[in-house]
């Protein structure tokens, strides 16, 4: 039976026993890839920064990173992408798509990158109806 130290001690307990475990590893590259691997950016942490919508914000950005879209994009689902509104509004409004599918257009709001591999990407998906409205809108992450 396992018996837990106590409650002030379990942290330390635990952290003990990790690093034990990890001393016990004979190649060096499962170390290195572990603590390569658990490290992370820290960017679940912040806030959420909310902005209200500004077209040439937006479109602020290299292709591959926006650095405004994220914080507006509550603004911009709410107050403006609204279901029966017309694609040629849409594309003036936000400019050129990420990509184009048949009836979506897809906005890439934020992505992480481990090297030259995505590992993260958060899009905006808009799908229009027959009539070129918007039928819904969706983040796809």
């Amino acid at each position: 039976m396992f018996i837990f130290p106590q409650r002030s001690n379990t942290k330390k307990y635990f952290v003990h026993k990790a690093v034990a475990l990890v001393m016990k590893m004979k190649n060096p590259l499962t170390l290195f890839l572990l603590c390569f691997l658990g490290c992370k950016s820290g960017s679940n942490e912040k806030l959420e920064k909310l902005e209200k919508f500004d077209k040439v914000k937006w479109a602020n950005g290299d292709g591959q990173h926006y650095p405004y879209r994220d914080a507006m994009l509550k603004d911009l689902m709410t107050n403006y992408v609204l279901p029966g509104v017309k694609r040629d509004s849409v594309l003036n409004m936000l400019g050129t798509a990420t990509r184009v599918d048949n009836n979506y257009l897809f906005y890439r709001i934020a992505q992480e990158r481990l090297g030259f591999f995505p590992i993260h990407t958060k899009s905006l998906v808009i799908k229009f109806a027959g009539d070129s409205t918007i039928e819904w809108v969706r983040i796809h992450e």
